[in-house]
């Protein structure tokens, strides 16, 4: 039993955790919502499928884990729709959320065109014992068109990316692979118009202020990856996408990213099996959409998305270093600086410095550093850092990197760029998080970004910070080796920003795609896409920012882009 006494909004479901009645979402305890909320899905799940049950995507979502976004997404009783079924993850995994909370059940519908995958689909429900769960097979558009608009409660699925092996498996909304490698933008636009137009009638037929949730597989078939040389769009499609479905009344509230912890046990980078995107139905909004974070005339960056699944004990006077609210792991630099350069080749450059990691990072593996930031304070700990630690000091430079590289740092002298960006706005707004908050009350003291103090200026506009990263960036580019590689963090964040809503302004929180901004702006100045890498540490705090009113992410992991000159 609760330590306290219940509320008579809450129950108590013993192990489970404690309900709130008041939740409109789902059937799930806080202790359960909080790792529903988590941008990050490290977890091995049972395999139902036999090794040679293909879908679409090759590799389906299990059922194990379309079950838990069922029930994160929806309540006992409410209708599931899967408009790209395949095989049949969302209908299986709607079964076995039923199973566990069996009244009232919750019906699904699934639609699938491929008469090979409905088979598969019929095999595999007979295999495990099951019912059919509610397969319609038919052109998507058809089928859609004899649903009732409005009368959707979640809508969960695995959108098609490749195509696959022959012309049976072959669908309208696929890639093919042969017309992507002679012109990559008009298949991803061909793509793109075909899901968009799916999903579009998809949108109509959910409830206001409902969930649509759609996975992005990877990449396609491994053996044809292999040998042909194609590697995934993940990473490109997902913000194509996110901002497409942003026009449709959809309101982007999280990615999350879904890897197998027990994969290549030891390795530190393991492979991206899903991003999962999170939107919410608010059709009444008026989205003020300036930002295509990539446009189909640039170059799409094309690349594998790896994860670094790794914590970094407290080290290098941490106390001290995290005065700055927004410093790296030595070692995690050291980490990118070994794989992304070599010694002897030039130094490394940060040009945006902050305590540095990046310096000490440099110091660990053996190369020549240099460091720019506008903050003298900055400057007083790393010095403090390396002489406490033994390090023989980079050089660091204080000044706007915006005025000074062009002076301070050569001309093809650097061997590689690695920085974190200071990213939008986080140095100045107050955390959502007050001192002595309680639950349903209001935050009696709101606390500031630990960097606030340290940047006086006023707060930055999206177009000022990216207009700032494309001045630094440009400035850049003729000081790295033609060859070598660019490096930069980058974390994608949950705002609360100001939209319309007939005729008001209210606010909405959105989650903002930051990392395909910078990559728009570097792939302009021809940098080169090479990856993605994903830095999950297990250790991070986890917060139920939004129980049981609100569904938002506890931001728990930051992107690394790698480019290369």
């Amino acid at each position: 039993m609760p330590s306290l006494s219940l509320k008579n909004y809450q129950e108590d479901r013993q192990e489970r955790g404690v309900y709130d009645k008041r939740n409109p979402l789902n059937d799930l305890t806080g202790k359960e919502w909080l790792f529903s909320t988590k941008t990050i899905i490290p977890k091995t799940y049972p395999l139902i499928w036999a090794p040679n049950m293909k879908s679409r995507n090759y590799n389906p979502i299990p059922s194990e884990l379309s079950k838990e976004l069922i029930e994160t997404f929806s309540k006992p009783g409410d209708t599931v729709l899967d408009p790209f079924a395949g095989i049949g993850s969302t209908l299986i995994g709607s079964f076995f959320a039923n199973e566990y909370n069996p009244i009232p059940r919750r019906k699904c519908i699934g639609i699938e065109n491929n008469k090979s995958l409905i088979k598969r689909y019929s095999q595999l429900i007979k295999k495990l014992n099951i019912p059919e769960q509610g397969m319609l097979p038919g052109d998507p558009i058809s089928v859609l068109s004899r649903i009732k608009n409005d009368s959707i409660d979640f809508v969960l699925s695995d959108i098609p990316i490749w195509d696959i092996s022959g012309p049976e498996e072959t669908e309208n909304t696929a890639i093919i692979l042969s017309n992507y490698k002679k012109s990559p933008k008009k298949s991803i636009k061909h793509w793109c118009s075909s899901v968009c137009t799916i999903l579009s009638e998809t949108t109509k037929k959910l409830k206001e202020s409902k969930y649509l949730v759609v996975s992005v597989p990877n990449g396609c078939n491994k053996d044809i990856s292999i040998k042909k040389g194609f590697p995934s769009a993940n990473f490109a499609l997902s913000a194509i996408l996110a901002h497409n479905l942003q026009k449709m009344g959809l309101v982007l509230k999280a990615e999350r990213i879904w890897f197998d912890p027990n994969s290549s046990k030891e390795a530190i980078y393991k492979k991206l099996l899903r991003r999962f995107l999170v939107f919410r139905k608010e059709s009444s909004y008026k989205h003020r959409l300036n930002h295509n974070p990539l446009f189909f005339g640039s170059n799409i960056p094309v690349g594998d998305t790896h994860i670094i699944h790794k914590s970094f004990p407290p080290s290098f006077n941490h106390k001290l270093r995290s005065e700055h609210g927004g410093m790296k792991p030595p070692e995690l630099a050291q980490i990118l600086i070994e794989k992304y350069s070599k010694r002897g080749q030039g130094a490394i450059l940060d040009p945006f410095a902050g305590v540095g990691g990046t310096l000490l990072g440099a110091s660990l593996s053996g190369r020549k550093a240099v460091g720019i930031d506008i903050n003298e304070r900055w400057k007083t700990i790393y010095l403090q850092v390396s002489q406490d630690n033994g390090l023989t000091p980079q050089k660091f430079l204080i000044g706007d990197s915006q005025q000074i590289v062009d002076t301070a740092v050569e001309d093809n002298s650097i061997n590689l760029i690695l920085t974190d960006v200071p990213y939008w706005a986080m140095d100045k707004l107050q955390k959502t998080r007050g001192r002595f908050s309680k639950a349903g009350e209001q935050s009696r003291d709101k606390l500031p970004s630990p960097l606030h103090s340290f940047n006086q200026s006023t707060i930055l506009t999206i177009d000022e910070w990216l207009d700032l990263l494309t001045t630094v960036f440009s400035k850049c580019y003729p000081k790295l080796i033609t060859g070598k590689y660019l490096v930069v963090f980058i974390g994608n964040m949950y705002r609360t920003v100001e939209e319309v809503r007939s005729g008001k302004a209210r606010k909405v929180g959105k989650y903002l795609f930051l990392a395909s901004m910078l990559s728009k702006v570097l792939l302009d100045f021809d940098y080169h896409f090479v990856n993605e890498v994903i830095w999950y540490s297990p250790d991070k705090a986890l917060h139920v920012f939004g129980y049981p009113f609100s569904y938002i992410p506890s931001v728990v992991h930051q992107s690394i882009l790698v480019f290369k000159k």
